[in-house]
């Protein structure tokens, strides 16, 4: 009986298998495309040229071998996977998070493509879908390790926690955050590298808690274990401001932007730091700089839009503003710093309007209130704003804003005895609340 005759493995397929397992990327693509000339789209051969593509930056082309691979064999993963990496590598998160979970549901136990998923949520601020992910990673990963064979996967468990560590510091839930990270400590044994991250979470962590010379001595060490990690330098600086020390964290966070000088949340909080050190002009060519890589990135839009106001630059305030309120017309901290550069141009009905529209979204949030407050009471209308002020400092009790307008409020009311005592208490908070100490010589006067 005849046999049918074997086919031959393609060596330029076997030899480009060898390079690619090397890191050759360089090598192996050209005896890839030689196989793709003989053999045409298979899926194999779209997937080994895609990775080699994308390993020296060919982002597009490698996304779209990477598509016309998964066309050829939709059931298979690995190709959803890797589109998924390089489409978030390319800045489309939803398409990322889409082929993340084509990965998950052909494949439940695929750990990455979920690790990867809750990766995207992170990026995307969607910080309870990344705690629902991770905390299903860490529960099939704990009944894995509970097996001889699972030790293997204490690498992935400790990067799991890690992430989760830092999803519940972003939640605010800081002791949570601080009993996962020492679990995620345990698992990191001796990979420096991660016990530098994951103490960089825990620095976070104590931080967010108040405990403010733990959370230093915690960054510090973190760095000892790496000390050229743009992101540690960067928790370093972070929480030195966050301790009130903004002089000392201003050279860490800008080690961390000599290290990576993209390194976007870096530049804000560089930002921060020079504004509370008196360096406004510092503070907004950092900001500039910030938005020439994301002109939608809204904290850097609305420290600079502010850092415009402080400076009574208030027309590049607006102009500032713009473009983002065109694309979300109800974000409520663009419309409270619009308003406020409509009211230092005097354009009073306009800060009005602008005011109550944040209000409507946001009907407690002290800061807006006030502001309204004061601007009924430049158009001449303090028996509405009082009670608006009154509401925001059942928010804010101390803060020296707040109780400057409603000092302004009650003087225009007439109450003169209780709106000096009331700005007192506003000089009493902050000493060098400029705005208090003119409405108080005025009163005086």
């Amino acid at each position: 009986m005849a046999t049918a005759p074997q086919v031959q493995p393609d060596p330029d397929l076997q030899t480009g298998l060898q390079y690619l397992r090397a890191g050759w990327f360089d090598r192996a693509e050209p005896l890839f495309r030689m196989a793709h000339a003989r053999h045409g789209d298979r899926p194999e051969i779209l997937h080994y040229l895609a990775v080699c593509l994308s390993q020296r930056g060919a982002l597009g082309d490698a996304e779209a071998l990477w598509r016309k691979a998964i066309a050829k064999d939709p059931n298979e993963p690995m190709l959803s996977y890797n589109l998924g990496l390089v489409a978030r590598r390319l800045g489309k998160l939803d398409e990322a998070a889409k082929r993340f979970r084509d990965t998950i549901r052909r494949a439940p136990t695929h750990i990455e493509a979920r690790l990867a998923l809750a990766g995207i949520h992170i990026d995307q601020n969607r910080f309870a879908a990344a705690e629902r992910e991770l905390s299903e990673v860490i529960g099939n990963l704990d009944r894995a390790l509970e097996h001889a064979e699972g030790a293997q996967l204490r690498p992935m468990q400790a990067r799991s926690r890690n992430m989760l560590g830092h999803v519940l510091y972003r939640l605010g839930h800081f002791e949570p955050a601080l009993e996962i990270l020492e679990l995620a400590l345990r698992d990191a044994g001796e990979d420096v590298a991660r016990r530098a991250q994951i103490q960089g979470d825990r620095a976070l962590a104590l931080g967010g808690m108040g405990r403010h010379d733990e959370a230093i001595a915690e960054a510090e060490q973190a760095l000892t274990l790496a000390p050229q990690s743009a992101s540690l330098n960067h928790v370093l600086g972070f929480v030195l401001y966050f301790a009130g020390r903004v002089s000392d964290a201003i050279a860490p966070i800008q080690k961390a932007l000599e290290i990576d000088p993209s390194f976007a949340p870096a530049l804000k909080t560089l930002a921060r730091a020079q504004s509370a050190a008196g360096r406004l002009t510092d503070a907004i060519n950092v900001l500039l700089r910030a938005l020439r890589q994301n002109p939608l990135d809204r904290d850097a839009i609305l420290q600079l839009s502010y850092a415009y106001i402080e400076t009574e630059r208030f027309q590049q305030a607006l102009d500032t503003l713009e473009p983002y309120l065109k694309s979300l017309p109800d974000d409520v901290g663009a419309l409270n710093n619009q308003g406020l550069a409509l009211r230092g141009l005097k354009r009073f009905d306009e800060a009005r309007r602008a005011l109550k529209r944040a209000s409507r979204h946001a009907t407690d949030d002290p800061l807006v209130l006030t502001n309204l407050g004061a601007v009924l009471v430049d158009l001449g209308r303090p028996a509405e704003a009082r009670a608006l002020h009154e509401h925001a400092l059942r928010g804010l009790p101390g803060d020296s804003r707040i109780l400057t307008n409603y000092g302004i409020c009650l003087a225009a009311l007439g109450e003169r005895d209780r709106a000096r005592e009331t700005l007192d208490n506003a000089l009493a908070s902050n000493p060098n609340n400029n705005d208090a100490l003119v409405a108080r010589a005025g009163l005086d006067a």
